[in-house]
């Protein structure tokens, strides 16, 4: 992952998802999917955002120290466990996201301190989309874990307007 690409996509993602709430979960087509939902309760924009999630991932506290390098360094949650875990998060408030240095993994701090930690790395596969809108593609803004530690990003023109 180049810097400039990490950097660009990290404000991006810090201008769409600090001061959401966690709104809701859908059920994907497999357990091995999670797609949440995340919402703005104020004049913001974007205001309706989604994380799909295609990796494994887990809940962490704030003064975590050593996160996996890989999903195969993750315990492998049931549909139950990953369910429980964003059902305890839900409606909280986003204080910060963040990217790793090396893999886009994803990094989201609750108010509560909790960290959501999604795998950011995979040889052939996506890891994980954030966008906004309804759907898998995004309206305007749709930022994407690309396989071997890629990133990728489709922002509104003049986006810097908003960052």
């Amino acid at each position: 992952m180049e810097f400039e690409e990490r950097q660009t996509a990290e404000k991006a993602l810090k201008h769409m998802f600090i001061g959401s709430q966690l709104d809701g979960i859908k059920f994907g087509l497999s357990p091995a999917t999670t797609f949440l939902y995340f919402m703005h309760y104020n004049n913001h924009e974007p205001d309706q955002l989604w994380l799909h999630i295609e990796t494994r991932w887990c809940i962490c506290s704030t003064n975590c120290e050593l996160y996996p390098n890989s999903e195969e360094e993750m315990d492998e949650l049931t549909e139950e466990e990953q369910f429980k875990l964003i059902y305890e998060l839900r409606r909280e408030e986003v204080i910060d996201i963040r990217l790793g240095n090396t893999s886009p993994h994803l990094f989201i701090t609750f108010k509560s301190g909790k960290v959501l930690f999604v795998n950011g790395y995979h040889e052939k596969y996506e890891c994980w989309q954030a966008g906004d809108g309804q759907g898998f593609t995004g309206d305007e803004w749709l930022i994407v874990a690309v396989p071997q530690n890629g990133i990728s990003y489709f922002l509104p023109q003049g986006y810097n307007n908003f960052i």
